[in-house]
């Protein structure tokens, strides 16, 4: 009989109160799956974050095999990630790709219900029990910082939108640079603020990476100030996009191939599903960096 999304809330707000566990292992014994798979993000992004480009391989992969896939993302001002998952295992889903995972205490029902959870992306170290499938970004962004360090650059910063993860710290090691882990808004306006408050710091960065979308509002700010690119301050994007080159300032960045990632969570949730075991897996060569026209020597500050 359908419930209402409400009175599941409700349901499942009591069932928690109460500390009640479902017998979830009676779950194994229905002869057909649902052909469902949950995909929780919990990314509190930037809207205009290209999250569609990241994940159609995944869900396409899935999809050629006969599965759906129910995607919903997870931010700040939404529905917490627990209850999330409890809506996921709730509608009997087979699998779970959790992208950016972090702990919660309804992982424990995937668990008793022998439903695997697959983090992807980014893995917090209270949940190192999920096996991940992410990408070794180290070679490209060893190659963002060589290049800057070469160029003289020796502060630099990243406007990240998730105050919790910044790229730079699961790639590059805390050395030969110091970094400024700063939080950017999702407007135009927020970027323009803080980017004014970080060039007014004493040792101010002279070097900015920054989402896609962040970075073309960081170009277009700094058009305004009459702040020049790379003269005055060099930008890297964190993702590439084909009209990077094409800018008034090409923009550097670091491409990704997602497409590749989005194979590899696909095939490890197969091999779970048909009950392999399942390791990380971190994929090679699936990152690379572009240095354009938005790099250059660093200015004598």
């Amino acid at each position: 009989m359908p419930v209402s999304p409400e009175n599941l809330e409700r349901v499942l707000a009591a069932a928690k109160e109460l500390g009640y566990i479902p017998n979830l292992a009676a779950r194994s014994m229905r002869n057909v799956r649902s052909m469902t798979i949950g995909m929780a993000v919990n990314f509190d992004g930037h809207p205009r974050n290209e999250l569609m480009t990241v994940f159609q391989s995944m869900i396409g992969q899935m999809e050629s095999v006969g599965y759906n896939v129910l995607l919903s993302v997870v931010t700040s001002s939404g529905v917490d990630i627990d209850t999330l998952l409890r809506r996921f295992i709730a509608h009997r889903v087979d699998g779970l790709f959790y992208w950016n995972a972090q702990q919660a205490d309804s992982l424990s029902l995937y668990e008793q219900a022998g439903v695997p959870v697959i983090a992807v992306g980014f893995r917090s170290d209270d949940c190192t029990s999920l096996p991940l499938v992410s990408m070794n970004g180290s070679p490209a962004y060893e190659a963002a910082i060589s290049h800057l360090t070469a160029l003289g650059h020796r502060v630099v910063a990243e406007f990240a939108v998730n105050r919790d993860i910044f790229t730079h710290k699961l790639f590059v090691p805390a050395r030969r640079v110091k970094w400024l882990d700063l939080k950017a808004g999702h407007s135009r306006d927020e970027v323009r603020d803080l980017l004014i408050a970080t060039l007014n710091k004493r040792r101010p960065p002279t070097a900015i990476f920054a989402t896609m979308a962040v970075a073309l509002d960081i170009l277009s700010v700094c058009e305004e100030l009459g702040i020049r690119v790379p003269e005055d301050l060099s930008v890297v994007a964190l993702s590439d996009s084909d009209a990077a080159p094409l800018l008034r300032t090409p923009l550097s960045s670091i491409r990704s191939d997602y497409d590749k990632i989005g194979r590899a969570a696909a095939a490890a949730m197969l091999d779970a599903l048909d009950g392999k075991p399942i390791t990380d897996v971190i994929v090679e060569d699936s990152a690379v960096y572009i240095p354009r026209g938005s790099t250059g020597p660093a200015r004598d500050r």
